[in-house]
Formats: structure tokens, sequence, C-alpha cells
């Protein structure tokens, strides 16, 4: 079972992926977060093996959280979920130790984004949006 946490300021963003992700068995959503500071709470708090995460929110962006929680749990998957379309917003969010920054609209690769976060370094090889 893969243990899945959510993090994005939006509650119907939050819902909308923890609906979907519960239609995969082997995918589990073990909490929720409305920005990066509640996100890195929530990974001291629980155990998680891939982190959803939004990009732009309020107070703590997901940018500025991206440190701290590698830190904190370096073996952790981070897949970045955001708006921006922009190429050079993915290389930045790599080099941070985002695992696989994944467009919103992505929702047909997001199940299968979180069964490869095993894999050492990013994903993009193992992933077509």
């Amino acid at each position: 079972m893969i243990k899945v946490g959510i993090v994005d300021d939006h509650a119907i963003v939050r819902s909308g992926l923890r609906q979907f992700l519960s239609e995969h068995v082997d995918l589990r959503v073990v909490g929720e977060a409305g920005n990066g500071r509640e996100a890195i709470d929530l990974v001291r708090e629980h155990e998680i093996d891939v982190l959803l995460m939004d990009l732009s929110m309020p107070g703590q962006s997901g940018i500025d959280a991206l440190a701290m929680l590698r830190a904190k749990a370096p073996d952790m998957g981070i897949l970045i979920l955001s708006g921006y379309p922009e190429e050079h917003y993915a290389i930045n969010l790599i080099r941070q130790g985002a695992r696989e920054p994944l467009h919103k609209s992505s929702t047909h690769v997001l199940a299968h984004a979180c069964r490869v976060r095993q894999h050492p370094g990013p994903c993009s090889n193992s992933i077509s949006a």
C-alpha cells in the first residue's frame, strides 16, 4: 500500500484528489494539508511514501517547503501539482528536490506517478503526460 499525502490550499482540489486516489486499491491517502507549513507537520506526524503538493499556496508555498520536506523525509517522493505549464518551473523544482512536477490537468498519469515513487531521482522517463 502506497501512503499518499495531499497538500493544496483549495479544499475542493484536495477532495477531488482524495476521491480519485480512492479508486486505486494500492494507494491510500493518509493525510492532507493546506500549505507548506502544514505539509511539514503532516510529514512529521505521518509515514508518507508520496506527497502530492501544490506549487503556489498562501503562507508557505510548495517551493518554500521543498528543502525542509526533503530534509525530513529524503526517501519520500514529492510530486508537485501545478497549473503553471512553463518548463523553467519544472526544471527548478526538480533541482530543489521534487520528484516529478505534474500539470494539474494530468490526472491520467497521477496514479502511475505515485507508483513509480521508489525510483531514485526524477521519474520523467517513466511518465508521459
